[in-house]
C-alpha cells in the first residue's frame, strides 16, 4: 500500500532513496545485451526494473552517509542527483517499477514473453493485411 504524501514529503521516511542505486539503461536488443545483463543478475544486490517503458538497473545497497536516524550527514554538499530527488516519484509513495526482474530466470522469462507478443501482434497485422 503507498504512504500518503506529506508536506514534508521525506518525514518519516527511512531514508529509501538512499538505500538503494538505480541507473537507467539501454533496453537489451541483441543477444549479446541480453546475455551481459544475464550476466549482471547473477549478483545477489543486482537487480533490473521497467518503469514506463525504460529500463534501470538496481543496485541494492545503502549510501554511505545515510546516518542511522535516516538524516544524510553530508546534506548541505550532497550531490545533484540527491538534490533533485522529490517525492512522489519516491519509492516511498509506493512501487517504482511495473516489472521487477530480480533473477537471470526471471529476466529469460520476461525476454520469452515479449517475444510471443511480439510474434503474436506480428501475425495479426500480416492477416489484417492478408484479408485487404
Amino acid at each position: 500500500m503507498a504512504v500518503k504524501m506529506t508536506v514534508d514529503g521525506c518525514q518519516g521516511c527511512p531514508g529509501k532513496c538512499c538505500s538503494d542505486l538505480e541507473e537507467q539503461i539501454i533496453k537489451p536488443r541483441t543477444k549479446a545485451d541480453i546475455e551481459n545483463l544475464k550476466w549482471q543478475l547473477h549478483f545477489e544486490n543486482t537487480h533490473v526494473f521497467i518503469r514506463n517503458k525504460r529500463w534501470y538497473q538496481l543496485t541494492l545497497g545503502k549510501c554511505m552517509y545515510l546516518a542511522d536516524d535516516f538524516h544524510c550527514t553530508i546534506y548541505e554538499d550532497r550531490p545533484e542527483v540527491c538534490r533533485s530527488h522529490m517525492p512522489p516519484e519516491c519509492e516511498h509513495y509506493g512501487e517504482i517499477y511495473d516489472v521487477i526482474l530480480r533473477t537471470p530466470e526471471d529476466f529469460m522469462a520476461h525476454i520469452v514473453k515479449e517475444d510471443r507478443r511480439k510474434k503474436k501482434i506480428a501475425r495479426a497485422k500480416k492477416q489484417k493485411t492478408a484479408r485487404n
